[in-house]
């Protein structure tokens, strides 16, 4: 491996980094100044657009680098991109977590209070339904909270997957 490629990797990982946590410090302050969390919007409850929309200009910084440094990723750089999606899902939290911090309402920030917040944040989010000019009222998604969370990060997944494919240019990333 020479010298230039291992720099075109490093940087390209950089740029998808920085993307990540720039889009994710978006979300907080969409979310701070709306209350809404761009990141959870779904259409009919299983179409994650939020997450697809945010994690595609999340993981945009991987496009970016590879195509201006002319980079070849390779699987390694699969995994690095699945890596950062999954961490992506954690940025949302850590920032709207991080927020409630700095306004007074969680005392001192933890790993394990982190970890609390999460689980009421997935299972006690109120979810409103619009369909045909109806609202539905607000109800709490409980233990199918983990569902939808699961179905947000799948969706960050593929994304990954789309762009490690846009960017291979060897034909080994096409789909079978």
């Amino acid at each position: 491996m020479t010298s230039l490629f291992t720099h075109a990797r490093l940087t390209t990982w950089l740029f998808c980094l920085i993307t990540s946590m720039l889009v994710a410090a978006f979300n907080t302050l969409a979310w701070r100044m709306t209350g809404f969390n761009l990141f959870s919007f779904s259409y009919m409850v299983l179409l994650p657009i939020g997450a697809l929309v945010m994690g595609f200009a999340a993981l945009s910084g991987f496009y970016l680098g590879a195509t201006r440094f002319h980079f070849q990723p390779r699987h390694i750089d699969f995994a690095f991109l699945l890596i950062v999606a999954v961490a992506f899902a954690v940025q949302i939290f850590l920032g709207i977590y991080l927020s409630f911090y700095f306004m007074g309402s969680v005392p001192h920030p933890s790993l394990d209070s982190f970890m609390e917040f999460i689980s009421l944040y997935v299972t006690r989010v109120k979810h409103t339904m619009h369909l045909d000019r109806h609202t539905s009222d607000s109800v709490a998604a409980g233990g199918a909270g983990w569902y939808l969370l699961m179905v947000q990060v799948m969706a960050l997944c593929a994304v990954a997957r789309t762009i490690y494919g846009a960017t291979d240019r060897s034909g080994s990333a096409q789909w079978e």
